[in-house]
């Protein structure tokens, strides 16, 4: 007992802990404070899912109501979190997205609590309404510190903000890294949410033109989403059944895409692309729209490809270029390993250590 109670404590709050770049970073720095003894738990708000393997003593905890609308669930929300906050005294709570921060934060007024909140996304073109921009100008002075992943990021924002704000990139981790050019099969991957703001359809029509050139080629899409039904519709429209495939999510994506040519992220925007911090980390050549994010870690032609985003004609140019050119290839392979050395676990994991 004496033990339980001089363990440090550490409350991680999210929507959910399904697959995905804000749930991965969490588990990652659970586990890594669970290693280190500390007392860690994990509030969601949206479901009771977890995707990640997690240290057998980290407590998850679930407020997620399916028959409620979220609207309807907010003072529930609130509530549950400030009560758990008030009973277990954390050392310290981290909340992930912009939603959710707005809660915590709302949730742990007057309670004394060191609190962390990070942004997730493209503040511009993720949806948010006006309500989420207001609360998250007027609360975000309310945290200790606001973790940021990029420089756009955190220009969106107020200077009071950015003067509490650091950044922090995403942790990157791979479980194995590509094969050798003449082992890789002519294969073209993509990993994400089979949602509006991946713009898969581009990659798909864009791959349609490749494809008629190149018919040898496949086309994997690796994820789950709401356009799912879209998407195959299109492929099937397309004629192209037997070269583009959504095989969902996968446990061993780093396996599935080793053997791949090139990776692509077609998204309209993004926060910090996991899976092109990972597909660089594994040293495949990447494509990406020159959306936040991907802009501030590739240098165009050194270590990777930038486009216009939402432009076809760029993106089938790149991907021909690629198929064609095996020592670029090779060169963006090799610019990319060495340019995302500063994203290793162990690296993001200090400057966390260092704000929390």
């Amino acid at each position: 007992m004496e033990k339980d109670r001089v363990k440090r404590r550490i409350v991680f709050v999210i929507g959910s802990m399904g697959r995905g770049g804000a749930e991965r970073v969490i588990s990652i720095l659970a586990n890594s404070y669970a290693r280190e003894d500390w007392k860690v738990s994990i509030i969601t708000l949206l479901d009771s899912k977890n995707d990640y393997p997690l240290d057998k003593s980290i407590e998850l905890i679930s407020f997620a109501n399916k028959r409620r609308s979220r609207v309807s669930q907010m003072p529930k929300w609130i509530f549950g979190i400030r009560r758990y906050i008030s009973k277990s005294r954390p050392d310290v709570v981290v909340s992930f997205v912009a939603r959710i921060n707005i809660l915590t934060l709302l949730a742990c007024i007057g309670l004394r609590r060191k609190i962390v909140v990070s942004e997730r996304n493209d503040p511009k073109a993720d949806g948010r309404s006006v309500f989420v921009r207001i609360a998250t100008d007027l609360l975000y002075p309310l945290a200790d510190k606001i973790v940021f992943q990029t420089r756009w990021a955190q220009s969106c924002f107020s200077k009071r903000i950015q003067k509490r704000s650091i950044m922090i990139p995403n942790p990157v981790q791979v479980t194995t890294y590509a094969l050798p050019q003449d082992q890789r099969n002519k294969k073209i991957v993509a990993v994400g949410r089979l949602s509006k703001q991946k713009n898969h359809e581009l990659l798909i029509k864009a791959f349609k033109r490749v494809h008629e050139i190149y018919p040898e080629y496949k086309l994997f899409i690796y994820g789950e989403g709401d356009l799912r039904e879209y998407l195959e519709k299109l492929v099937e429209d397309m004629k192209l059944s037997e070269a583009v495939l959504l095989p969902g999510n996968v446990p061993d994506v780093h396996e599935q895409i080793a053997d791949a040519e090139m990776f692509v992220l077609s998204s309209n925007y993004e926060g910090l692309s996991n899976a092109l911090l990972e597909a660089m980390m594994m040293g495949l050549p990447c494509i990406s729209t020159n959306c936040a994010g991907s802009n501030e870690i590739i240098e165009n032609g050194r270590n990777g490809v930038l486009i216009t985003i939402g432009s076809k004609t760029e993106l089938v140019r790149k991907i021909k270029t690629l198929i064609r050119e095996p020592a670029l290839r090779e060169e963006l392979a090799l610019g990319a390993k060495e340019g995302i050395i500063d994203y290793s676990v162990d690296a993001v994991i200090n400057e966390w250590r260092q704000t929390l």
